[in-house]
């Protein structure tokens, strides 16, 4: 793990580096580019990142105390941060893409300052809800968990629901979601558990059957598995193990050749480069969170429109994302 103490780092380019796990304390990050870094898990206190250009930055996990954010620059950033203390943030810049590709900023607040602590109450760790097995969890409950998500996600889309995580062991397992807002929390629990009861339902007849599918899915030497979800989870694929850093150093390579290309090229005449950027960013997202399977059906659905780009600058990366996905 690398480690920074009071280090100048003034005006440094750590663009697509990878800090995942540093801990930087008492550094001086004024004006650094950092579009494209990956700070996974990493440890910022006191440190000053004023003006610092954190566009397609991933903070997932990460802990911020102490830091002064003022001026920053973000956009298609990973906000989910494991703490955030008593930042100091007078306002900051939120670089958006017309539908043309072209970069556009926006000050936040438009005209003054942020009230103290007001950073933190945009951008604090999301309200979770926790769904718990009474009766145990069964192997099929979290690819049912997944289709109640999405179809909530269809009827309720303010809810902005997703996994977060999936406790599977203990005598109380459970799966842990994330919302949009606190005031949520109670009635999207309560549409987990109605969807919830509607999925076991339609499977009730089918059940058996189901079950001998997964099974002979699991067995197959070619088949996709997940043996435990997280950070360092191990992969079967093909008879071999990758661990979740391989998948995110492949998605990582796909990030910087979508960052290196210039916005007028041809290979964003289907897609925005920030459309992509921020799709490579979801599923680097949900890779840290283990789920590899959807963060693969995205790279492939993206590859449709920069298949070609993303073959020249990276294709191994993106071999190893299709191959998976067939």
């Amino acid at each position: 793990m690398a480690t920074f103490l009071h280090a100048n780092l003034v005006n440094v380019n750590l663009r697509q580096a990878n800090l995942e796990g540093a801990a930087l304390i008492d550094a001086n990050l004024r004006n650094a580019f950092l579009s494209g870094a990956f700070f996974y898990g990493a440890i910022l206190w006191n440190c000053d990142l004023q003006g610092a250009d954190c566009e397609g930055v991933q903070f997932f996990y990460a802990s911020l105390r102490e830091c002064n954010l003022t001026g920053i620059r973000i956009g298609g950033t990973g906000t989910d941060w494991r703490e955030l203390r008593n930042i100091t943030c007078n306002y900051f810049l939120i670089c958006d893409y017309d539908e043309r590709g072209k970069a556009a900023e926006k000050r936040v607040p438009l005209a003054g300052d942020l009230e103290p602590g007001e950073f933190e109450r945009l951008y604090a760790a999301l309200p979770t809800i926790e769904y718990i097995f009474e009766h145990g969890m069964t192997p099929l409950d979290p690819l049912i968990m997944d289709r109640v998500v999405k179809a909530i996600r269809e009827s309720r889309p303010e809810y902005d629901i997703r996994i977060d995580s999936i406790n599977a062991r203990g005598l109380v397992p459970s799966i842990k979601f994330t919302v949009r807002h606190q005031e949520y929390r109670e009635s999207a629990l309560q549409q987990v558990q109605e969807e919830y009861d509607t999925k076991l339902k339609q499977l009730e007849s089918e059940r058996d059957r189901y079950y001998q599918l997964l099974a002979r899915a699991l067995d197959a030497p070619k088949e996709f598995k997940l043996i435990s979800a997280g950070p360092g989870a191990i992969v079967a694929t093909d008879g071999s193990t990758v661990n979740i850093q391989q998948h995110i150093h492949n998605a990582l390579e796909l990030q910087k050749a979508i960052a290196g290309e210039p916005e007028a090229s041809e290979s964003f005449a289907k897609v925005a480069k920030k459309m992509a950027l921020n799709i490579i960013g979801e599923a680097i997202k949900d890779i840290a969170k283990g789920q590899v399977k959807e963060a693969a059906k995205q790279i492939i659905e993206l590859g449709r429109d920069l298949g070609p780009l993303l073959v020249r600058m990276a294709p191994a990366a993106y071999e190893f994302f299709r191959s998976m996905h067939t």
